[in-house]
């Protein structure tokens, strides 16, 4: 059972945004979430939405209105550099 920060039970047809859904741990709490029965799950590629660009993802917030917001987008190292995912 996932819980929130208050411990109570999520909501199973809570909208969940996952930052990151393609990751490695953001693919992993994808599949987890559809495991557990969430079915209002929404992801974004960087090339659809850069977190980095704060009125795109405003609009985004306000459009999809996700209740809950897991951020799994991170930093990756590629042959000793770190790049942007």
């Amino acid at each position: 059972m996932l819980c929130g920060a208050s411990g109570a039970p999520l909501d199973r047809s809570a909208r969940i945004y996952v930052a990151g859904h393609r990751g490695l741990v953001g693919s992993a709490i994808w599949r987890k979430l559809e495991a557990e029965g969430f079915t209002d799950i929404v992801g974004r590629t960087s090339s659809e939405l850069d977190l980095k660009d704060r009125a795109a993802v405003f609009a985004f917030f306000q459009e999809t209105k996700p209740r809950h917001v897991v951020l799994a987008e991170g930093w990756v190292r590629s042959r000793g550099r770190s790049v942007l995912p």
